[in-house]
């Protein structure tokens, strides 16, 4: 039996040979790999960086500058191998006109284009094509190619003539513009009224007549048919005249949505009653010129208008006017200095 020492180094013997081997392998490995590396220029093995390769360093530049800045100092010689890539050039858009082209550049298209920076500055006088727009708050539009026919004419206005809005301390019926402190419109609801849009459009041209009222004027409204009825405001003590505040004319115009056409027609009593108020202005409409006031009942209306108002009348009619006889209607209107409106209403 051999002893325990002798085991061992019999061992180490049989294992010394293949640890020579296995170095002697990877050794040759390495050496075979070292020699099959090249360096960064292909055409030149085992030259360190290639023969292209140079010589590069740190370049100290002092910054004399007031300003500090974080953008790092640039190399001379970078521009040589690192050339900033220049993006292609891009097409200009085309340019889009920042308006509609005006009325005399689509009448003359032969005209040389303005710059926009002149045409900023200019400016285009559209007065003969463009008419007035509706004033503020004011009268609603009448609709049906009545505008023309009802458009005001006198210079009772400040406003220039034609134009639908009213001077300071002024308002419009129908388009006539009438100034004074105190107002009275006298309308007809008699049954022919409701034919059509007879009374809605004086409806509607009421109320915007009264928007445009100030605080320190007053009104009263008279419907009239057989009989006269003054507006009285619901929850108000009844007064002649009302100041038109925001307050009373919302309440008149709740008033004057109540009201409908029926009976027949009495026009001397709704003149008479009107005047008693002495008004500055009084706006009476009618649509039927029957029956007919004589020409003691015109000198009567003349000697009973005290407050010498004018007196502006609308007539509505089914078409357009035939006879150039001068009615009864348009006598009321001339001795009191008020205008005459003949509107033809389908």
């Amino acid at each position: 039996m051999q002893p325990p020492i002798a085991k061992e180094r019999g061992s180490l013997r049989s294992l010394l040979p293949g640890s020579i081997i296995s170095l002697c392998v990877h050794a040759a490995i390495l050496v075979f790999a070292g020699m099959s590396l090249k360096g960064c220029d292909q055409g030149a093995p085992m030259a360190a960086g290639g023969q292209d390769f140079r010589e590069i360093g740190l370049a100290f530049v002092n910054d004399n500058s007031s300003q500090n800045t974080d953008q790092p100092t640039k190399n001379p010689q970078d521009t040589d191998s690192q050339q900033t890539p220049v993006p292609d050039a891009q097409p200009e858009p085309p340019v889009v006109p920042a308006k509609a082209p005006s009325v005399s550049e689509l009448l003359n298209p032969n005209r040389v284009q303005t710059p926009p920076d002149a045409a900023a500055d200019s400016t285009l006088d559209l007065s003969n094509t463009i008419g007035p727009g509706r004033p503020i708050g004011g009268v609603p539009e009448i609709g049906g190619g009545l505008a023309d026919l009802i458009r005001p004419q006198g210079t009772s206005g400040t406003g220039a003539a034609g134009s639908l809005t009213p001077g300071p301390g002024e308002t419009s019926f129908m388009n006539i513009v009438g100034n004074g402190r105190s107002f009275v419109y006298v309308i007809d609801t008699s049954s022919s009224m409701s034919h059509g849009r007879r009374l809605d459009l004086a409806k509607s041209q009421l109320k915007g007549s009264l928007r445009l009222l100030r605080p320190n004027q007053k009104f009263q409204v008279l419907f009239y048919n057989s009989g006269v009825t003054p507006m009285r405001l619901r929850r108000r003590a009844a007064e002649d005249m009302y100041a038109a505040e925001a307050v009373l004319v919302g309440l008149a115009e709740d008033e004057i949505d109540r009201e409908t056409a029926s009976s027949g027609t009495e026009h001397l009593p709704a003149i008479e009653r009107a005047l008693m108020l002495a008004p500055d202005v009084i706006y009476f409409l009618t649509d039927g010129a029957q029956p007919s006031l004589t020409k003691e009942d015109l000198q009567q209306v003349r000697r009973n208008n005290r407050s010498k108002a004018q007196i502006h009348v609308i007539e509505f009619a089914s078409g357009p006017r035939e006879s150039r006889h001068v009615s009864w209607l348009q006598q009321l209107a001339d001795q009191s200095g008020g205008e005459y409106r003949y509107v033809p209403v389908n």
